[in-house]
């Protein structure tokens, strides 16, 4: 018995060795202070420093005090230039150069001069019904950003900040002098939540509530406003009456950029065609992955094996779902990769390159409703070699994918947190964590209708259709009573029960064939793949 475990021990480690050294750059476009002034068109960047520290003067964001004037027991913390290149997402040209100017927020403490650090952003599923009703009701729409945000709200408490890197003051040595901060500066701690509170003041101060499901969604009349940090979209009946709610945020004291009809927002182009059909696309961000990889005949794995793991997470979750549960294979070893996951890391990277020109289309149908696709693989990485040293391997996986109107909203793909010990259990629990996205979806659509914006609505109340293809979870999910197989089942998963019972919810049976979900659970033959892919991107 003991030979024979330590036979599987050494066979693991064979199959384990050869370690990837992949090693990390930050240069590209986004870089520091030295680094900047090292690049040919470095006399760009000095004007951006140049029209930073001179946006902060004529703002008086902060005051020039002699060192002896800070207190004793305060720190002075060190400034952060941090430099960028932006591009158009589409044409990949330089669209302007930025200098921000940082506090070092990692020489922070806390209890002294930061406490609580959370600020809400707007969620996906808001941003993409947005846009979906938009299209759906003949609504307008308008993206605007707020100019240095941050700074536009003032210090939570005293800090002072050591002059920036390139900057001299005519009041003597720079050694001699500080800053002392009158304003949210970029770079602290809690920076976030600071302007997230102070935005939030601003917004109620002229009329808009923010909505009980989604902190970032706020209402006013017949016009709602979503954020992301410091990018928003209006919502509203035409141009004119955006246009005057975007005067009267002005005029409230903040510093605001209409951007006119939307055309990208936080990294996402997005492109309305002729035929009235809305496309998300990141073609900029899948030709950063394909030049991080750098894919050629031989590739030596000289890749930074994390930051393409994080951008391609980041692709997944905002424009290609048909990605994800790929992704999330090669995001497990990010700690530790080997040559095999470097490997499969380039097969996606080639996948994506020959499908760049793909990402999520909306053609909004009414009469489709609001539904929800979900399904598991039980077990489906089980391997008896490997369960000993990672257990892991006995759960099961779920995947989901959420439409409104027939276009994609949300989809997830999770491996289940425990062990499930049937296919009933699996995708019960699938169905279980499918649904906890459903319901928030469900109350803030609720939420719409009550404030009367238009929604897509059969029943007096919002209701959802689940399509599941295991009779077991169907059976589950409809009558709830105790059976020997399924009485140990969590009670955290009974959740949607009361929703059922009350109609608000409806479960419905699918063939294996037809659900979507699969393909955010295991790998398919190819032309199973491309069909499920079809509608994952709303194509």
């Amino acid at each position: 018995m003991y030979i024979r475990e330590h036979e599987t021990h050494l066979s693991l480690q064979e199959r384990m060795r050869h370690p990837i050294a992949f090693h990390a750059e930050m240069m590209g476009d986004i870089m520091y202070f030295h680094q900047a002034m090292q690049q040919p068109d470095a006399g760009e960047f000095v004007k951006a420093v140049i029209k930073e520290i001179n946006g902060h003067i004529e703002h008086k964001r902060w005051k020039l005090i002699k060192r002896a004037e800070v207190p004793e027991d305060v720190d002075v913390i060190p400034s952060v230039w941090a430099m960028r290149r932006k591009r158009d997402l589409t044409t990949n040209e330089i669209l302007k150069y930025k200098s921000r100017l940082n506090l070092h927020g990692g020489k922070q403490v806390y209890g002294m001069n930061y406490f609580e650090t959370y600020a809400p952003v707007v969620t996906w599923f808001a941003i993409r019904i947005i846009i979906v009703m938009a299209t759906l009701f003949t609504l307008s729409l308008r993206p605007i950003d707020f100019v240095q945000a941050y700074p536009q709200a003032p210090i939570e408490t005293d800090m002072y900040m050591e002059l920036p890197k390139g900057i001299e003051t005519r009041h003597g040595s720079s050694k001699d002098h500080v800053l002392m901060l009158l304003s949210n500066l970029y770079g602290q701690k809690q920076a976030g939540r600071v302007w997230n509170s102070y935005l939030v003041e601003k917004l109620r101060s002229i009329g808009f509530q923010p909505s009980l499901i989604d902190e970032c969604v706020f209402f006013r009349d017949d016009v709602i406003f979503i954020v992301y940090v410091d990018d928003g979209i209006f919502l509203g009946p035409s141009d004119q009456s955006l246009t005057n709610v975007i005067r009267e945020i002005s005029e409230a004291g903040l510093d605001i950029e209409d951007q006119g009809h939307p055309a990208d927002y936080v990294g996402v182009t997005i492109t309305k065609h002729s035929n009235g059909c809305i496309e998300f696309t990141q073609r900029a961000l899948i030709d950063a992955i394909i030049n991080d990889v750098n894919i050629v005949d031989e590739c030596d794995f000289n890749f930074n094996y994390r930051s393409v793991t994080g951008k391609l997470n980041y692709l997944t979750q905002t424009s290609r779902s048909d990605i994800l549960f790929a992704t999330h294979q090669v995001a497990k070893y990010s700690s530790d990769p080997r040559k095999e996951h470097g490997e499969a890391i380039i097969y996606i990277v080639r996948y994506l390159k020959k499908t760049r020109h793909l990402g999520l289309k909306f053609r909004p149908n009414e009469s489709k409703g609001f539904e929800c696709y979900c399904d598991s693989d039980f077990a489906g990485n089980w391997n008896k070699d490997f369960a000993q040293h990672d257990p892991s391997t006995a759960k099961s996986r779920s995947g989901w994918v959420i439409f409104y109107a027939r276009c994609p909203i949300i989809w997830a793909s999770k491996l289940q947190s425990q062990v499930a010990l049937s296919t009933t259990e699996a995708e019960y629990i699938a169905m279980s964590m499918a649904l906890r996205d459903v319901i928030p979806i469900m109350e803030l659509m609720s939420e719409f209708r009550k404030r009367n914006f238009k929604v897509i609505c059969t029943q007096p109340q919002v209701y959802c259709k689940v399509f599941e293809d295991n009779s077991g979870a169907l059976e589950l999910a409809r009558l709830p009573k105790l059976r020997p197989r399924t009485k140990h089942i969590n009670i955290c998963y009974h959740h949607f029960r009361e929703h059922v019972r009350l109609g608000l919810i409806k479960i419905l049976p699918i063939s294996t064939d037809d659900q979507i979900a699969d393909a955010l659970t295991k790998p398919l033959s190819q032309n199973t793949f491309c069909r499920h892919r079809k509608y994952l991107c709303g194509a």
